[in-house]
């Protein structure tokens, strides 16, 4: 099929985001896809500088969307939060129930996407790699059936997760590709911060100085690029270096 191992190592080999953007642009329209949005962490409640926005979608429509706050609607939104499985966007024929605002709000929104040029689409969920959430979607001009859809979804979802896996390294505040080298005893004492022990419980626990692991938790909090112990926990769960 089109996602081939040579593939992968492109989207792995760009060195910045335009880079990225044209390969992905590529990848996308070698399926029949006009468009594409890879997203991290979109502003659901705030405006959050973690977010990340990354794509070909027409510009009138993301202005559009955002103005008229769909995020807060949009079903796709939803469900990317709290699935991981793909999702095929509702076809024109799709009914709507009848009375149902939101759901009349939602089909109204869907109507002006396609009215953009964003027809027929396909949104797959990402999760971990230093982001709570996101999402990448693959939009086109001109309507593509529900079974053809079906057919490619498996290897959009792989080309989602190759996306995600090269460009969350350009999103702000993105970890580092490789963990940092912990020592275990840094580690250790992340692993009791974590359970929420003070650094006087940990020495007792570990035999050690209170002074001891004091520098143990700096060393492991410059190694990780934060500032505080708690925010060093965090990273270091992200990272799979200790487990909550």
């Amino acid at each position: 099929m089109f996602l081939g191992i040579e593939n992968i190592e492109l989207l792995q080999a760009c060195d910045t985001q335009e880079q990225l953007a044209s390969t992905i642009g590529a990848l996308a329209r070698s399926v029949g896809f006009d468009h594409w949005m890879y997203g991290l962490d979109l502003p659901i409640i705030d405006d959050r500088k973690g977010q990340y926005l990354l794509g070909g979608y027409p510009k009138e429509w993301v202005s559009h969307y955002f103005t008229q706050e769909y995020l807060r609607l949009d079903p796709v939104i939803a469900h990317c939060q709290a699935h991981a499985t793909p999702l095929l966007w509702p076809q024109r024929d799709d009914p709507t129930k009848p009375g149902d605002r939101r759901s009349s709000a939602v089909s109204r929104m869907f109507n002006e996407a396609r009215e953009i040029g964003l027809d027929s689409g396909v949104t797959i969920p990402v999760h971990g790699l230093g982001c709570h959430w996101g999402l990448v979607s693959f939009a086109s001009k001109t309507h593509i059936a529900t079974r053809d859809l079906q057919q490619i979804v498996p290897h959009l979802h792989l080309l989602a997760h190759c996306i995600h896996d090269a460009g969350r390294r350009f999103a702000p505040g993105a970890l580092p590709v490789t963990a940092p080298h912990l020592t275990a005893r840094e580690v250790e004492c992340l692993h009791w911060v974590a359970a929420g022990k003070t650094s006087w419980e940990i020495g007792k626990l570990l035999n050690v100085a209170e002074r001891t692991v004091v520098f143990h938790l700096q060393n492991a909090t410059h190694k990780l690029g934060v500032s505080g112990r708690q925010a060093a926990v965090a990273r270091a769960i992200v990272s799979g270096l200790i487990t909550p």
